[in-house]
């Protein structure tokens, strides 16, 4: 009996371990990360969790109010810009508080160690100097690692700063050289660079103005002083910065479009980031009037970058090659979740800190095991060791089936070991086009090189073939003249497609021969638009995959393709019947839409053609396809002007006129259906949510 009950304790202990452990394991916020080639977010298994958050409700310092940045040093030490305290607060790696850096003076006043609204915080990793941004003072001012006065560096003076130059520092950083970086409140010429002793040297990654469509239009065909008071538009500006190890300074800045984060070497240009949009689209497209807001940045052990979104409370993470690794994190005031995120900083043990501003505390995220996996894996593949990178790839990828950078790393690694087909195989599955076309290129390299002689046998056989047969037709027909042809199935399809191309090949007589002749008729307009509509689904299923941008199959809707195919026709019939009548068109609406269908012909004859080549060709070969493309489109445009011109019996200027006229009525019904497809899409909206409050009311 006692052994019975110690076994159902044991089970029984089991079960709320197992069940504890399931609850600890969920994370009060999205954890996913942002596919490169779609920009569409993935889910993945948490990558942080929280460890902890720091409130320091317990300390002697009492509890912060307002902090404006945080610092993690290379032993683990906290150091916390307290601005609405007017202190800089430091703390252990065991977050135990050791000492504060405060003052019961005034700076005003004659006492240099006074502090003001303090924003930025920083210390030298070589003697423990603690930095700090004294923004309330107007100054940066540095102390000993032991909180004691060292410098006070005021206001700097150079002609090569304005006479009317506000100075309100809000980030500090240094380089290597002992240089200093300061943001400036405010102030759009760029980041300040300060020598050693506090000297202004120059304005450092200067940023460059973003203008509008309009503006840029106004400057090119207006000058200076035409422009004299107009809205000036200025560059953005910095908001924070970091200084990592290998000499790079990541900086956030203001603007919503890019570079909303930059990554500037050692002569002020960006390095890799500069054009990247960080926006997140999976929380963009459902809030579009709500922008996010990139406060912070830092880099981890692994040089991996890792910004901080104060708007959402999400947090990025991008590897050396820009590739994004985890997105996590959500808005609330909740265990895990980020209310007002200022600042983010990450320690040598990889977890990440994150300071909330309105709350006063510090989010502690630790690395799970998925994410200790793709570091490890990261980091090899980075210091080109492959084969060790690859086992943790697939360990990785075991943990997440969703996770295709682990597929991309895993195919670039067999391309590498010259497994193409292999590598392809991985790039499908990770529906990443650009590297499939990378394995493509060689595996059809291959190919050619396996069986080039093969094929031009192939192809001096057929045309001596081609030839012959010819030949042996020519000298029957000679010999017993032209053969009497049977009228059977294959003769009305033969006539069908011949009486489309006749009208490609010769457009003029043709449309004029629909009006005048009564040429064409119902049933062959509706054989080739049916048939077009056809060749249309077809055609977006037989393009392949790297020409689809590694979409899936699985998005194509061929119902809507089919019954799509008609519209545009449909439209410009409609519209070129109307304006025609002003214009005193000779056509009938039966010629208008039968013309209509033929103009169709060679998108009917070439469309699948054309996309079936894409198979042939890699990336690299695009610029084939969009030629042979426009060319398709020109040809087809170029039949709907003689149709114009041949139905309606028009002078050739009088067609064009008719053509551009048709161009902006069709242009003008497509605008009116936006707008009422944009009111009507609000009307329902608003009809659902009164009917969700009338049933919340009852």
């Amino acid at each position: 009996m006692k052994f019975k009950r110690f076994i159902c304790l044991l089970l029984l202990f089991s079960l709320v371990l197992s069940v504890g452990f399931t609850v600890s394991a969920k994370t009060p916020y999205a954890n996913y990360y942002i596919q490169e080639n779609e920009k569409t977010a993935k889910p993945i298994p948490a990558a942080y969790e929280t460890s902890t958050v720091i409130d320091f409700l317990s300390t002697e310092t009492g509890k912060l109010k307002n902090p404006e940045d945080m610092f993690i040093d290379k032993d683990g030490k906290i150091y916390v810009a307290d601005t609405g305290n007017n202190r800089i607060v430091v703390y252990s790696a065991k977050y135990e508080f050791l000492f504060e850096i405060s003052s019961d003076g005034a700076y005003a006043d004659g006492d240099l160690s006074a502090l003001k609204d303090p924003t930025g915080v920083y210390v030298d990793p070589k003697d423990g100097a603690i930095l700090v941004a004294d923004s309330g003072n107007g100054r940066i001012v540095e102390f000993t690692k032991y909180g004691n006065l060292r410098y006070s560096y005021p206001k700097p003076e150079s002609e090569l700063l304005a006479s009317d130059f506000s100075y309100q520092p809000e980030k500090v950083t240094k380089d290597s050289r002992g240089f200093m970086y300061v943001t400036n409140k405010g102030d759009s010429n760029g980041i300040m660079q300060l020598s050693t002793n506090g000297e202004f040297i120059s304005y450092y990654g200067t940023n460059k103005v973003n203008l509008s469509f309009w503006e840029s239009i106004a400057k090119l065909l207006w000058s200076r002083e035409d422009r004299k008071g107009t809205v000036v538009t200025l560059p953005y500006t910095f908001t924070n910065i970091y200084s990592s190890d290998d000499g790079y300074m990541y900086a956030t800045t203001t603007t919503e479009t890019p570079p909303q984060v930059r990554k500037i070497n050692i002569g002020g240009s960006d390095v890799l980031y500069g054009a990247y949009d960080f926006r997140d689209n999976s929380i963009m497209s459902s809030i579009t009037e709500v922008n996010q807001i990139f406060c912070d940045v830092t880099v981890d052990k692994y040089n991996n970058m890792l910004i901080v979104d104060r708007q959402f409370g999400r947090i990025y993470e991008y590897d050396e090659r820009g590739n994004n690794l985890f997105a996590f994190g959500d808005k609330g005031s909740g265990y895990g979740q980020l209310s007002y995120p200022v600042s983010i900083e990450t320690d040598s043990e990889g977890r990440v800190y994150v300071l909330n501003k309105t709350t006063g505390n510090i989010t502690v995220f630790k690395p799970t095991e998925f994410a200790d996996l793709v570091h490890e894996a990261n980091k090899l593949y980075s210091e080109g060791k492959y084969e060790e990178s690859k086992a943790i790839w697939q360990k990785a990828r075991e943990k997440s089936n969703y996770y295709s950078l682990a597929l991309v790393n895993i195919g670039n690694i067999l391309l590498r070991e010259e497994f193409n087909n292999e590598a392809y195989d991985y790039f499908y599955e990770a529906e990443n086009a650009t590297y499939a076309s990378d394995a493509y290129e060689e595996i059809r390299a291959d190919f050619l090189r396996d069986y080039f002689s093969w094929i031009i046998i192939a192809v001096v056989v057929l045309l001596v073939l081609l030839i012959v047969v010819s030949a042996v037709k020519k000298a029957r027909r000679k010999k017993h003249g032209a053969p009497v042809e049977k009228k059977n199935a294959l003769t009305v399809i033969k006539g069908f497609f011949g009486r489309v191309w006749g009208i490609m090949r010769h457009p003029i007589d043709g449309f004029e021969e629909i009006r005048y002749e009564n040429q064409g008729s119902y049933a062959d307009m509706i054989i080739i638009m049916i048939l077009y509509a056809l060749v249309s689904v077809f055609s977006v299923y037989g393009e392949s995959f790297i020409y689809r941008d590694g979409a899936s199959l699985d998005t194509v809707e061929p119902v809507s393709t089919f019954f799509f195919a008609f519209l545009p026709w449909i439209v410009v019939c409609v519209v070129n019947y109307g304006v025609t009548t002003i214009m005193y068109g000779e056509g009938r609406f039966r010629d208008v839409i039968i013309g209509g269908a033929y103009c169709h012909g060679p998108l009917l004859l070439l469309s699948l053609p054309y996309a079936l080549l894409t198979h042939l060709l890699t990336l690299n070969e695009s610029g084939i396809y969009s030629i042979l493309g426009t060319l398709l489109a020109i040809y087809t445009v170029a039949l709907v002007y003689f149709c114009i011109k041949g139905i309606h019996g028009f002078h050739p200027v009088k067609a064009f006129i008719v053509f551009l006229l048709t161009v902006v009525g069709v242009a003008a019904v497509a605008l009116l259906f936006f707008i009422v497809y944009g009111l009507a899409a609000q009307m329902f909206d608003f009809i659902i949510q009164f009917g969700k409050e009338l049933i919340y009311l009852v």
